[in-house]
């Protein structure tokens, strides 16, 4: 409401002649709620807008006092000044406060006063009255400036949590904001920023690493253009004279189509960067680390292979040889007819031989490697009989287990199969030395039991070997394992609770060609044959022990 002349004074004819009727009052046809208050702060008169906004009628809210519309208003208002005041400046300034409408309703209001003459006759006034208040509800203003304080906390808020630093420029291309990753990444606080020009605190490099030009930054392409960019890896240099590498972005601010400057993004690469030098620096020591234990290894691995090397040859050599001359000279003197011992003399010095024969096996077959430990090549395989493979097998066991008495039980059928015939013969052999090996000095020295089977189950080669002993020799048992492997099978040992004895079970996929052609199955005793008499005497445990 404008009050610019509402001490204009009329003269009692002009008054008079100039009756307004209470439905003209010029204070009706102001936008603003009036309240006219006398001297006693009670209210005169209203205007409708007044009315509206108190949720009253105009009757009821004329007479009332003015605390019951504003309870914090400021009554002394209402009394007259001591000293007259300047009549050019009878207005004062708007102040926010609470009013109560009708029903006990409290809402923002902004009032404004302007003090009257009293003795003055003013148009549409009462006479006598002191004060005008202009009251407006600004309640939709406190909500938009209290929502627009929320939005300004939840923005500062994500400026000062943002990973990333943030700067935002004018048209010119200076600084109005700033958070402080970016106030850091600058080397300096937020407050110092303010107004400078971010060309001159963040210089963009070209590949040569020389500055650009100022019209080809991106802050400048974009204040020009209008166009956002984006640049990953971007060398820059602070105004300190630090350089970094960080992914720059540039977006324009626009306002009504017009560019009023822009927002600039940058992620700091040095962290990530540092990262990955550590992580190569750690890869780096490892691989030093990895290199070293190689070295040692290998090191390691040449002393062992020179030590396998000096007792392969001396196996072979001067062993081999003194082992060839016993059992020449053990064998001359079993054999020496001019000179007649008695028969028990003559049966020892046989045994002794045979035993020397057998040392000199096993010697023999130690000191050559097991070709299917450095031949990746695989068995030889052919397509033999299974029954003659098994008696060549009982036929080698007596070059590893020394001589002695022993029955076999053999039961192979006539099947053809696709083996290795030299692998299965020493497997065999080697089975049935073992399970007639024992470390009991007491165990009784035969005639020993030794019972071996061939079989087709479910296109399976098995062959069993039960002996009286558990065996479990090295130099038997890791060289038919090796033998099972080559050919794909398995090599298992079964041992009954309460029974003494072991059997071996090899198991050979698809080896079997053909199911029988030939005669019925052999269950054959073998007799007492020097050729297979195989006894494990205490000379033999001693040396495959």
């Amino acid at each position: 409401m404008n009050f610019e002349n509402s001490h204009a004074v009329l003269s009692p004819e002009r008054a008079a002649g100039h009756a307004v009727r209470p439905h003209e009052d010029v204070v009706d046809f102001v936008p603003d709620a009036v309240l006219i208050v006398d001297d006693n702060g009670t209210v005169v008169r209203a205007n409708l807008a007044a009315a509206a906004l108190l949720g009253h009628e105009r009757h009821t809210v004329e007479g009332r006092g003015v605390l019951d519309f504003l309870p914090s208003f400021d009554w002394n208002l209402t009394r007259p000044p001591a000293a007259p005041e300047d009549p050019g400046n009878p207005h004062t300034a708007r102040v926010r406060t609470t009013a109560r409408a009708a029903g006990g309703r409290s809402f923002a209001a902004e009032i404004s006063t302007v003090r009257l003459d009293r003795h003055t006759f003013h148009e549409g006034i009462p006479y006598g009255s002191s004060l005008a208040i202009s009251l407006r509800d600004v309640t939709p203003d406190e909500d938009d400036r209290a929502a627009l304080s929320r939005s300004l906390l939840q923005a500062e808020t994500v400026l000062r949590t943002a990973g990333e630093a943030l700067i935002g420029t004018d048209a010119e291309g200076r600084i109005d904001l700033v958070n402080p990753v970016a106030a850091r990444l600058l080397g300096g606080k937020a407050s110092e920023f303010g107004g400078r020009e971010l060309r001159s605190l963040l210089v963009f490099l070209g590949y040569d690493g020389e500055p650009l030009d100022a019209e080809d930054a991106p802050l400048t392409r974009a204040l020009r253009t209008g166009l956002p960019s984006r640049l990953p890896a971007q060398e820059l240099r602070t105004g300190d004279s630090t350089r970094l590498t960080a992914d720059v972005s540039v977006r324009p601010v626009t306002e009504e189509g017009r560019v009023v400057g822009a927002v600039v993004a940058l992620t700091d690469l040095r962290p990530y960067e540092r990262l990955a030098d550590e992580y190569v620096a750690a890869q780096t020591r490892c691989l030093r680390n990895h290199k070293a234990e190689l070295e040692r290894q290998q090191r390691r691995t040449d002393r062992a292979v020179g030590h396998t090397r000096e007792l392969t040859e001396f196996l072979s050599g001067p062993l081999m040889g003194a082992l060839h001359h016993l059992y020449a000279e053990l064998s001359r003197l079993a054999d020496d007819s001019s000179r007649p011992l008695w028969p028990e003399a003559t049966a020892g010095l046989e045994a002794l031989a045979a035993d020397v024969r057998m040392t000199m096996a096993l010697v023999d077959s130690r000191s050559q490697p097991y070709r299917h430990d450095s031949t990746p090549v695989g068995p030889q395989r052919r397509t033999v009989l299974i029954d003659e493979v098994v008696q060549a097998g009982v036929r080698a066991a007596a070059t590893f287990a020394g001589p002695g008495r022993v029955r076999f039980s053999v039961h192979a059928p006539r099947l053809l199969v696709h083996v290795d015939p030299d692998d299965m013969t020493n497997a065999v052999g080697r089975l049935i030395a073992d399970v007639i090996h024992t470390e009991d000095d007491a165990a009784d020295l035969g005639p020993h039991h030794v019972f071996v089977a061939a079989l087709h189950q479910r296109s399976l080669l098995r062959i069993e070997v039960r002996g009286p002993y558990n065996g479990g020799a090295r130099e038997h048992v890791d060289i038919v394992q090796g033998i099972a492997t080559a050919h794909g099978g398995t090599l298992r040992t079964h041992r009954a609770p309460g029974v003494s004895g072991s059997t071996y079970v090899l198991e050979l996929p698809s080896a079997v060609e053909d199911e029988g052609t030939a005669d019925a199955d052999a269950d054959a005793d073998v007799g007492e044959t020097s050729a297979a008499a195989l006894r494990p005497t205490g000379r033999h445990r001693s040396l495959t022990a």
